[in-house]
């Protein structure tokens, strides 16, 4: 039989799908008791943006295995994250800066 998932990938199905997405629910639910706030940043960005946050300033660290696409509106390069901590810093940094 053709494998049809890469290794390393699975679908979840029932009743593990939900165990799963209840144990996510609660690790969430007492995150958010202690004043952590959901954020959801997208998959990808200007490839531009997470460089200039990955690995510090001036840093020009790129991971070499990011997937890169092209923008067809702005014909900008494309980044798709591996992790979404430059992600999350990006949004602290300027859209919840004044939210403390």
């Amino acid at each position: 039989m053709t494998q049809l998932l890469p290794e390393g990938f699975r679908d979840r199905l029932p009743p593990f799908a939900g165990r799963a997405f209840d144990g996510l629910h609660n690790m969430v639910s007492v995150m958010q008791r202690h004043g952590y706030a959901l954020v959801q940043p997208p998959i990808a960005e200007f490839e531009a943006t997470l460089d200039a946050r990955q690995g510090g300033p001036n840093s020009g660290e790129r991971p070499p295995n990011r997937l890169r696409l092209t923008d067809p509106v702005s014909a900008r390069t494309l980044g798709l994250r591996s992790d979404m901590t430059v992600q999350v810093g990006r949004i602290a940094a300027t859209r919840l800066a004044d939210s403390a």
